[in-house]
């Protein structure tokens, strides 16, 4: 660059980069005015399409136009008095790509098969793997760059967090469950928890393997699904329900017919005959709504051999007991409880958010739940090692006494260490039904009563 050049703003140079680059806002860096500037050209120049799903070649196109545009800055620099970029081309080009087309400062963390869940407070990334819980090193820049790349990672969602919407539940296009949160609601701000779905079992076999049951208690709950009994399977956040409900699912006969119901799509069934179906939040104008309880109603016109629903969590319940009733047999849903038992109770807590006029007595709910599932499977996360264990599996015995308490019995559960989940000492209730579904429960019969063990383990909810 000649002295001329250098010294006169008015020049030819300073005008073809000033009509590119606009200059920085006040504490803007140098990284940030190029990546506006990359995205506002790929904007006009690209299908949405195309960046949503980018290929090698769009990879390519943007490498070379962020490199074209670094030229641009670095001699638009000493002209235009703008802030030394101080980082190499390379580098420079590496995070564009990551924020144009990945997912930015958390490229790394989504793409590691470790990482379950990520939690960033501020500028603070938290992270939670097969290890536990700890801090992730570097942050996520500022509070202005985060929430641009929510709004980022939620575009096709058409949905965005901002002061008006200042709280924002997405799904990601991997599957990965988003929320954010921003401030006035939110200190730090912002606060965002990224859930991702990690399918680590898919068969009970891999269940097995990774002691999250016992094959005696694995080979019973493919029974129960052959038979098909309603399992209900509860447990905290983080339990491994999810991935517990899409190994059971997984058992079902090849020929049967299912309809899938999620809040976001997660399952992922080995069957050719499955239809899923997911909920719609409502858009920035709080129209298009498709709750979860509406798609309950609509699976039974689909004709379904089996209904699975992701996680019960509201008036859904009330309908899907219905179904149950009706004809629709084995069920399969998640809940979140802390014990087998107080997932009945949850269940008869949750038909009572039904609106006003279909809601239900408590004595008609609980015979409800009594015929729609047979069994419950208690799952529990060791805060410790990270392991994910059936800790109890219970059966109702299709009794509901005075004061509206659901029978229950324990058939499978902890020994006295808790080290591993054994068969107690009391008959099935519903034998018979798995007789009749042609399943011999001979093979399921119960143990010899441990000594000092109770003479009736049956529980009410």
């Amino acid at each position: 660059m000649n002295r001329d050049m250098a010294t006169k703003p008015t020049s030819e140079l300073a005008q073809l980069v000033s009509a590119s680059l606009r200059r920085p806002e006040a504490g803007e860096n140098p990284y940030r005015v190029i990546l506006r500037q990359v995205r506002q050209r790929l904007t006009a120049t690209s299908d949405p399409y195309e960046l949503a799903h980018p290929t090698p070649a769009t990879r390519m196109k943007v490498e070379t136009l962020t490199r074209q545009i670094i030229t641009d800055y670095r001699l638009a620099q000493p002209v235009q008095g703008l802030p030394v970029l101080d980082i190499s081309d390379e580098e420079v080009v590496q995070r564009v790509v990551s924020d144009v087309l990945g997912f930015g400062p958390l490229d790394s963390l989504l793409r590691d098969e470790a990482v379950e869940e990520i939690i960033v407070n501020g500028t603070d990334i938290w992270v939670i793997d097969e290890s536990g819980k700890h801090r992730a090193p570097g942050n996520v820049g500022d509070p202005e760059s985060l929430v641009e790349l929510i709004n980022r990672l939620v575009a096709t969602t058409g949905r965005q967090v901002n002061l008006s919407n200042p709280i924002l539940d997405a799904q990601l296009p991997d599957g990965s469950r988003l929320n954010a949160t921003i401030s006035p609601v939110a200190t730090p701000s912002p606060a965002m928890t990224i859930r991702r779905h990690r399918l680590v079992a898919r068969q009970m076999q891999d269940l097995i393997a990774l002691e999250s049951l016992t094959e005696s208690a694995a080979a019973f709950l493919a029974a129960a699904i052959r038979a098909r009994l309603g399992i209900l399977v509860a447990g905290g956040t983080s339990s491994g329900k999810t991935n517990f409900l899409n190994v059971l699912a997984g058992i079902f006969p090849e020929a049967e017919r299912v309809v899938v119901i999620e809040d976001t799509r997660e399952l992922q069934l080995p069957i050719a005959d499955v239809v899923y179906q997911s909920v719609r939040y409502a858009n920035a104008e709080g129209t298009g709504e498709i709750t979860q309880r509406r798609l309950v109603q609509n699976a039974l016109r689909m004709r379904p051999d089996r209904i699975v629903i992701g996680e019960v969590r509201g008036a859904e319940a009330l309908d899907m007991l219905l179904a149950a009733n009706t004809g629709h047999e084995g069920f399969l849903s998640t809940v979140h409880a802390n014990s087998a038992g107080q997932a009945l109770t949850r269940l008869v807590q949750l038909t009572k958010l039904a609106p006003e006029g279909s809601q239900i007595d408590e004595k008609t709910v609980a015979e409800w739940i009594t015929e729609a599932f047979h069994l419950v499977v208690f799952l529990r996360r060791d805060p410790f090692s990270g392991k994910r264990r059936v800790e109890e599996i219970i059966e109702l015995t299709g009794s509901v006494e005075q004061g509206n308490r659901i029978l229950n019995q324990p058939i499978f559960s902890q020994d006295a260490d808790r080290r591993t989940l054994v068969r107690t000492p009391y008959p099935l209730a519903r034998a018979d039904r798995l007789r009749d579904r042609g399943v011999d429960p001979t093979a399921f019969a119960p143990m010899p009563r441990a000594m000092g063990a109770p003479e009736s383990w049956a529980r009410r909810s």
